[in-house]
């Protein structure tokens, strides 16, 4: 499996959760994903977040391997390596503190040699992290790892495991999607679920999830007495078809994956002759990596479910930003930010010609048919009135989902109109309940 030609590039999507990762693998020439197992022939593909370090020296294992140094006593495990990066964590192992965003850097790059040894490259040419959330601090962590592993920006890239379901979805057999599809994920503590909906009514149809959680049914082992495990198992398939019951009443689902180790044993028949009544079922874990991996390669090569289709997930950007501005000439309408796109992946700086005035105009149009909104920028230090010929430089960044920034400074204009040295900024709710109704 050899990935030298530079048009024949390589595509990795990585899922991370606070027990496992998993790798799934594709290139220009073969877009369709492959999952890395760590034992050839088997679907093992997770691998399990923690590291090992050998006693005496700066030896570290990972995965299945690190946890078996331990157990034999060779080395000193680190688990829950995600979680402790996120908490900002020093680790402190024989006396040396190891900082915990390192140490989850240092997995990552450990798990990804798995699929490039041989290869004949260093690192992918595009990385598609996946994680449950992708918050403020999450960013900020999954962003050391990518310096860590010397990654350009431009090619390393985020998502949320709803993003993530989205994509695997848009790129199954269009049957498998004309209605709702369901995930219910039976991994960690307790059941959740996704559900991906439509709305076809728009152009492009606006696709979106909701996440339910079901605390109650919790995933905790069975008795070791038979007797009491039969009944653990009975009583945990009523509550399953319980909950299936209640989550496709009066609706069309075409499809629904099941994902975890929760589904192993013999435990939920009655439930899953419900489930597969009208509907396909299928089980597996790493539909979140190959998710990942569908949109890396997206991002290169975007198929055509990307202009028929928008995501419109928490992360997502709900409203396009524009300015009425005179382009060429004309007076129109000039786009700066368009509805759709991680709130987190926006940067978008320009240069403008302010004639008149101290203020710029900005319009703000959501998705979701809600009215349009004006949005005035005062630069004040600039005369109000009067032709004052100046140039701008504008960026617009988003610091949440739920707002964004926009910082301006005076670049003059040549010899005519010195700099005044000026500099403004404005941090503005997107939305118009936020902006309380303003």
């Amino acid at each position: 499996m050899l990935f030298r030609e530079k048009k024949n590039r390589l595509f990795i999507g990585l899922e991370l959760n606070h027990v496992n990762a998993q790798i799934s693998f594709c290139s220009s020439e073969k877009p369709e994903p492959e999952t890395v197992s760590l034992v050839a022939g088997k679907e093992q593909f997770a691998i399990p977040t923690v590291l090992c370090k050998r006693k005496g020296v700066n030896q570290w294992f990972f995965g299945r391997d690190a946890q078996k140094r331990s157990e034999e006593e060779e080395g000193i495990l680190v688990d829950r390596l995600l979680a402790r990066a996120c908490a900002g964590e020093q680790i402190t192992l024989e006396e040396e503190q190891f900082d915990a965003v390192s140490l989850l850097a240092l997995f990552v790059k450990h798990s990804l040699s798995v699929m490039l040894l041989g290869s004949g490259v260093e690192r992918p040419d595009y990385l598609m992290i996946t994680v449950e959330q992708a918050d403020s601090r999450m960013l900020e962590v999954l962003s050391g790892v990518g310096s860590y592993l010397q990654m350009d920006r431009e090619h390393l890239f985020f998502q949320s495991h709803a993003e993530s379901f989205y994509q695997y979805c848009m790129h199954q057999p269009e049957e498998l999607r004309t209605h709702e599809v369901m995930i219910f994920e039976y991994a960690s503590d307790y059941l959740k679920s996704y559900r991906l909906e439509y709305n076809r009514k728009t152009n492009p149809i606006v696709a979106f999830t909701t996440q339910k959680e079901f605390p109650d049914m919790r995933l905790t082992p069975f008795s070791e007495d038979e007797t009491a495990a039969a009944q653990q198992a009975r009583q945990r398939d009523e509550e399953f078809a319980a909950i299936i019951g209640q989550e496709t009443a009066e609706r069309i689902v075409s499809c629904v994956y099941l994902i975890g180790d929760g589904y192993q044993g013999d435990w939920c028949k009655e439930s899953l002759r419900l489930l597969c009544s009208k509907r396909r079922v299928f089980q597996g874990n790493n539909l979140y990596s190959k998710g990942a991996c569908y949109a890396a390669y997206e991002r290169i090569h975007p198929g055509s479910a990307s202009s028929k289709y928008i995501f419109l997930g928490r992360d997502k950007i709900k409203v396009n930003i524009g300015m009425n501005a005179v382009v060429q000439g004309r007076e129109q309408y000039y786009p700066l930010i368009d509805a759709g796109v991680n709130w987190f992946d926006v940067k978008r700086e320009c240069d403008l010609m302010l004639e008149s005035g101290n203020e710029l105009t900005f319009v703000l149009t959501p998705l979701n048919g809600a009215q349009r909104r004006v949005l005035v920028m005062k630069l004040n230090g600039l005369p109000e009135e009067g032709t004052h010929m100046t140039r701008l430089h504008m960026a617009i960044w988003f610091p949440s989902e739920e707002r964004f920034a926009v910082r301006v400074g005076d670049l003059g204009f040549g010899s005519f109109f010195e700099s005044s040295g000026l500099s403004w900024e404005q941090e503005v709710a997107v939305s118009q309940e936020r902006a309380g109704g303003g």
